[in-house]
């Protein structure tokens, strides 16, 4: 079976990233600040595209990551994958960016194995154990939920939920901690950091390991219309504008 040509787009953290995947190979770039992510994301496709050799058109599929997270870098990413889709015909795919930072934090990206240090080290502790990721949503509350690794890939464990810190319950399975909430709210979620494996609040979603996630919706057809291809907020816009 011929494998997919896919092109990654993740801009749910400060540090967002583009990746090209076609046939054995991944191709990536890193965003390093939230202010380049909307200047830069066109031109990064280009390059990609021309070093591979590639049209857009040829794409299988674009994939991006949906959120929840930064609520600019969320809309960027959303509008981006609609206008690339709209100009060529190629269907989109959307994924939960708390799913691609578990899946990073699973080490189980096989599209990482193009770069030994895209991922976690595999002696982090994270393959024997569940991921709970949990994200600062500012305003006093964070974005979490929990997955296990199921056949190679981050799955959902529970529901994707905003709330307090306090509202962040341990895992009765042995768990890795990952995501910048357990910097933001160390003594709210106290309790979670010293029941987990191990905690690293640096890690951020990458478009490589959303490319993972991203074929196996591929695989599946799961596409998404036009119109449907939103980013997640879990919170009403409205409350961002206000604050």
């Amino acid at each position: 079976m011929t494998e997919s040509r896919l092109l990654a787009i993740e801009t749910s953290s400060p540090t967002g990233s583009i990746a090209l995947k076609y046939g054995d190979n991944v191709a990536d770039r890193t965003i390093a600040t939230p202010r380049e992510q909307t200047p830069r994301i066109l031109a990064i496709v280009d390059e990609l595209l021309r070093e591979a050799e590639l049209k857009l058109a040829d794409l299988d599929a674009i994939v991006f990551g949906r959120g929840p997270g930064s609520f600019t870098g969320l809309r960027v990413a959303a509008a981006v994958a609609q206008g690339l889709s709209f100009s060529s015909g190629v269907p989109i795919v959307s994924v939960s960016s708390l799913a691609v930072l578990a899946q990073r934090g699973f080490g189980a990206s096989d599209a990482s194995q193009a770069s030994p240090d895209a991922e976690l080290p595999s002696d982090s502790g994270a393959l024997a154990a569940d991921v709970l990721c949990c994200i600062d949503a500012r305003m006093g509350e964070v974005y979490w939920a929990s997955f296990c690794l199921v056949d190679g890939r981050a799955q959902a464990e529970s529901d994707e939920r905003i709330g307090s810190p306090e509202s962040v319950a341990p895992l009765e399975a042995p768990f890795v901690a990952l995501g910048d909430g357990f910097a933001a709210y160390p003594e709210a979620l106290a309790n979670v950091i010293e029941a987990a494996t191990s905690v690293d609040p640096t890690i951020v979603p990458t478009a490589r390991a959303l490319l993972t996630l991203g074929a196996a919706e591929v695989a599946a057809a799961r596409f998404v219309p036009l119109e449907a291809a939103l980013p997640v907020y879990l919170r009403n816009s409205d409350a961002w504008q206000k604050s």
